[in-house]
């Protein structure tokens, strides 16, 4: 995968998901996320729909594998555990 400098911005946020599963990195979920924010996208529904309209420029600036681009639901999740308070990421118990 390239090195993009809003991956690397992100790249030092410990990651508070579980190892197994994980197909896709932190930094790389809340950089698609930032993106799609500065895009306009207000909510979850409108960065899904994002992430379908831009999904080939996304995979080649990103460089993902042909099918591997985050999901809707895979950032949706990934945003829900992010501790906003603090600035660092913890599942919620």
């Amino acid at each position: 995968m390239s090195s993009l400098a809003i991956v690397e911005a992100f790249s030092e946020l410990p990651d508070p998901r579980r190892g197994a599963g994980c197909r896709h990195e932190y930094a790389v979920c809340l950089a698609l996320f930032t993106l799609a924010i500065s895009a306009g996208c207000g909510g979850f529904l409108a960065i899904g729909d994002w992430l379908k309209a831009y999904r080939e420029p996304l995979i080649a600036l990103f460089g993902f594998p042909k099918h591997g681009i985050p999901s809707y639901s895979t950032l949706r999740r990934t945003l829900l555990d992010l501790d906003y308070q603090s600035g660092s990421s913890e599942f919620m118990v």
